[in-house]
């Protein structure tokens, strides 16, 4: 069996925040699923089982396990503490480019239309 590159150790305050998002009932289940995996990857679950456990692929749980344990913790801003759930930020979307939007406010130009009789 593989055995993770990524070992994921949790505080206190990061674990709680993470089963709240699994339990809280107005979760998007993307996050949930995602808090679920961090958690049992915390408990040293390998990637196969974890998602057999969550049914989804291995894949999956291996992008999300490299992004938390990679995604650093937040400076904190001098004279205050370090957030503890920093990391937890990192369970989210990134953002992505996507189309460019087609609409806008202004309207469209105006085009005079050449070469066709008014009625």
């Amino acid at each position: 069996m593989l055995t993770p590159h990524y070992a994921i150790t949790l505080s206190e305050a990061e674990q709680a925040q993470l089963h709240a998002l699994v339990r809280a009932g107005k979760t998007p289940q993307h996050l949930a699923m995602r808090a679920t995996i961090i958690l049992l990857a915390q408990d040293g679950m390998a990637n196969q089982q974890i998602a057999d456990a969550v049914g989804t692929s291995r894949n999956l749980v291996q992008k999300w396990r490299k992004r938390f344990a990679l995604s650093p913790p937040s400076v904190p801003p001098p004279g205050e503490g370090a957030d503890p759930v920093a990391r937890v930020r990192a369970l989210p979307d990134l953002p992505r480019s996507g189309r460019p939007p087609v609409f806008s406010p202004a309207g469209p130009p105006h085009r005079r239309c050449r070469g066709l009789p008014r009625r």
